[in-house]
């Protein structure tokens, strides 16, 4: 009787601790899945834009759109070029970015746009000219411009790589090279013009090179370090500045208003 008795009681305890450690496995899997399910059920925030930077360094390829903007008509055409480059630009194959600059004065704005690869930027082209109402003759665009194709290339950096990020304040000057001038000589003393400009103008925090890829023109971005103008009178040496024999130039203080990254 006692026999029987012990080996009761050692049964009952024995289905004691296994009812504990069912409930303790089940009580840390509940607490599992709560987890879990908290985490899926959190919301993700988006990725933040990436900076747009203009570097030699870069492997996209880069285009400039300078556009002419009627007197008073600058917000309105900001606007509609914004919603295009989110609607329409951004969904393309190839899409690796965009922004817009606009310039203090309403008389103009650039949109700088990125690619993947030369293919998907000449796939857009047509569609692009007719977003942002462009020249489609290239010979109208020459004469406006110095260059009749919107594709550049980063030649040379000094100081900090410009950085477009919104509300970065940038001053884009264009060399249209003149018809029987050198180019190569035109690009050789733009790029020695950045680095002293850099160097000596302590506006300037930087800045960048970029030539059309037709040879026509040469565009010079340099970043400021706040809203102040930089100095656009700068020379090298002699009586004129180094572009008036070769090219006649244009200059614009400009801030970045919107910036696309890629989808």
């Amino acid at each position: 009787m006692l026999l029987t008795l012990l080996v009761t009681l050692v049964l009952v305890a024995g289905c004691g601790r296994r009812d504990r450690v069912r409930a303790d496995s089940t009580a840390a899997d509940s607490a599992t899945r709560a987890r879990r399910d908290s985490v899926m059920a959190a919301p993700v925030a988006p990725a933040p834009p990436e900076d747009f930077v203009v570097d030699t360094g870069g492997t996209s390829v880069l285009e400039f759109w300078p556009l002419a903007v009627a007197p008073g008509r600058q917000l309105e055409e900001t606007r509609r070029i914004v919603e295009h480059l989110q609607a329409d630009v951004a969904i393309l194959r190839g899409f690796g970015g965009a922004t817009l600059l606009a310039t203090g004065d309403g008389s103009a704005l650039l949109v700088v746009l990125a690619w993947d690869d030369t293919s998907a930027a000449e796939s857009a082209t047509t569609a692009i000219v007719g977003w942002l109402r462009t020249e489609t003759d290239s010979a109208a665009r020459r004469k406006r411009l110095g260059t009749a194709t919107s594709r550049v290339v980063v030649r040379r950096t000094a100081g900090a790589p410009p950085m477009l990020s919104e509300a970065a304040m940038v001053q884009v000057t264009r060399y249209a090279l003149k018809a029987g001038h050198s180019f190569g000589a035109l690009a050789r003393l733009a790029d020695s013009n950045l680095a002293m400009r850099v160097l000596q103008d302590t506006a300037a925090q930087g800045g960048a090179t970029l030539a059309a890829t037709d040879s026509g023109a040469i565009y010079m971005v340099m970043q400021a370090r706040n809203a102040t103008a930089l100095g656009p009178d700068l020379r090298l040496t002699g009586p004129l500045p180094f572009w008036a024999p070769f090219a006649k130039r244009s200059e614009e203080l400009m801030a970045v208003v919107a910036s696309i990254p890629r989808r």
